[in-house]
């Protein structure tokens, strides 16, 4: 059986290792989500080789596109993927509503913390003359101790 490297006509099998190569996946890769029903069971040979056709490398670069934006295993196994293109459209756009609304919410505390440090810092490389050069108090928002440690 002849493979085209380039493209995948209908009744052409690929075997696993050159659709791992065409999606930049590993081999491995491509057998979990075989197991866990991401993608389905190909094909096999009389010696066990793995022979995909044009629907199962379709659902592989499916799968694959959809982990590289960032869905989790369990999301993609919530999407009915074999569904009509309206519902997996209806279903992908809320998984990222949900996934941009909890970015969002990640991005305002970081936002907090970087003015919180920046403030900090500040605070540490303009310590006022009247405080001893190793102070570090105004940095732990204190009330400087350190001319009573002396």
């Amino acid at each position: 059986m002849a493979v085209n490297k380039h493209t995948l006509k209908t009744t052409e099998l690929i075997r696993i290792g050159e659709l791992a190569k065409r999606l930049n996946i590993t081999t491995k890769t491509l057998r979990f989500y075989e197991k866990i029903g991401l993608i389905g069971h190909p094909a096999r040979s009389n010696s066990g080789y793995r022979f995909y056709n044009e629907d199962h490398v379709k659902r592989a670069f499916l799968v694959v596109s959809l982990r590289r934006i960032g869905l989790t295993i369990d999301e993609l196994k919530q999407l009915k993927v074999d569904t009509d293109k309206g519902l997996l459209r209806k279903s992908l756009s809320s998984i990222l509503d949900q996934k941009l609304f909890t970015i969002d919410q990640d991005l305002g505390v970081l936002q907090g913390k970087r003015e919180d440090l920046g403030a900090r810092f500040q605070a540490l490389v303009t310590t006022p003359r009247e405080r001893p050069p190793n102070c570090i108090c105004d940095l732990l928002l204190i009330n400087c101790t350190c001319s009573a440690i002396k």
